[in-house]
């Protein structure tokens, strides 16, 4: 007896192909998007802090707080889209201080989220970075009206709490806190604390296969 076995069921919409004129075919896909999780701390007892910028005028989310994020370009690897984000949003130079031995960032993504409920359905990649000091910030390399202010904002609650947030990035930086409270409850926190926390979220991630 042949059983009949019907199709799965999918949700998706298919990428919308256009032809040019000039016979070139382009697809209008879903865009790939980098969140950068900046991390430094105030002396070797201090709080860490989260690279944060203010959505300037020109923006969505205008007057909203984010994590350093953008778009993935033509031509480069995603955590070179960070270094380009981070330069470009804060004046961060990563690569350069990568060189000196003062940063690292990490060479896979911490997560990648594929929602389609996310913010206009982007496919996107955090990455975390880890700074042995606090350095200067400047919203000189931005396009006009992106960013409003820049802080290092410190991982507490209560500094947290007191802004409103885009794309949901207060959850990360939430995170972030309670993982960096238990470290210090444990007497564990130091240098080493932004990687033990990068490689409990890969460990995790890696469980739900």
């Amino acid at each position: 007896m042949i059983l009949s076995v019907s199709a799965p069921r999918f949700s998706n919409r298919q990428n919308q192909r256009h032809e040019l004129s000039n016979g070139r075919v382009l697809f209008e896909s879903r865009s790939v998007a980098v969140t950068a999780i900046v991390l430094a701390r105030e002396g070797p007892s201090g709080p860490f802090c989260a690279l944060v910028g203010e959505r300037g005028p020109r923006v969505d989310k205008s007057g909203t707080w984010c994590l350093v994020c953008g778009y993935l370009d033509w031509d480069e690897s995603l955590a070179d889209a960070v270094r380009r984000e981070v330069f470009e949003e804060a004046g961060v130079d990563l690569a350069a201080l990568e060189a000196a031995g003062e940063a690292w960032i990490s060479k896979q993504p911490l997560f990648i989220q594929s929602d389609p409920a996310a913010h206009r359905q982007n496919v996107t990649a955090r990455f975390l970075a880890s700074l042995s000091r606090l350095v200067p910030l400047t919203t000189e390399h931005a396009e006009p009206g992106e960013v409003t202010q820049l802080a290092w904002l410190p991982l507490q609650a209560s500094a947290i709490d007191e802004k409103p947030w885009a794309f949901h990035h207060e959850e990360i930086l939430h995170e972030l806190r309670a993982f960096f409270d238990e470290e210090q409850n444990q007497g564990r926190a130091n240098a080493e604390s932004p990687l033990r926390f990068y490689r409990r979220v890969r460990d995790e991630d890696s469980n739900t296969v």
